[in-house]
């Protein structure tokens, strides 16, 4: 499985959006929560182009030229970025994806000595993943865990 990280453009927020509302609803599913929607503009096109275009780095996944995720992130500033959302289509959990796509951010962003990020409490799967990245809880809400890596 080949699996590339490439710019994402305006004509890649459709089919971006599409694999964003499998992603977020199939973390419902997976955690037992009936789907109350997921964070904002996760099911919105206009949204994701919008991002596309004011976003530091925006990035699709893809395996074989198919679009199969995505993340994006701000830099805060030269040595701190936000990692504001990453996906994956759900076919494509649990095969090393989201570990690639973190192992591209810190070979290529190298500069960038804290990366933050977020997931909401109730995702009992996503901090287990990021803490084994690195990642460790610095605050927490009733709604969200948030997480940074130094």
């Amino acid at each position: 499985m080949n699996v590339n990280f490439k710019i994402a453009t305006k004509e890649d927020a459709e089919k971006l959006t599409i694999i964003s509302v499998n992603s977020f609803n199939t973390d419902f599913d997976l955690a037992g929560r009936k789907s109350i929607g997921g964070p904002p503009g996760y099911d919105s096109t206009e949204f994701h182009e919008r991002m596309i275009e004011e976003a530091s780095k925006f990035y699709k996944i893809t395996i074989d030229n198919q679009i199969i995720g995505g993340f994006w992130f701000i830099e805060e500033n030269i040595e701190k970025a936000y990692l504001y959302r990453i996906f994956v289509d759900s076919k494509f959990y649990k095969k090393g994806i989201g570990l690639q796509s973190f192992n591209f951010l810190f070979q290529n962003f190298p500069r960038i000595k804290e990366w933050s990020l977020q997931t909401p409490i109730w995702n009992t799967r996503t901090p287990k993943f990021y803490k084994k990245l690195g990642f460790e809880v610095i605050e927490k809400t009733d709604r969200f865990l948030f997480l940074k890596r130094k």
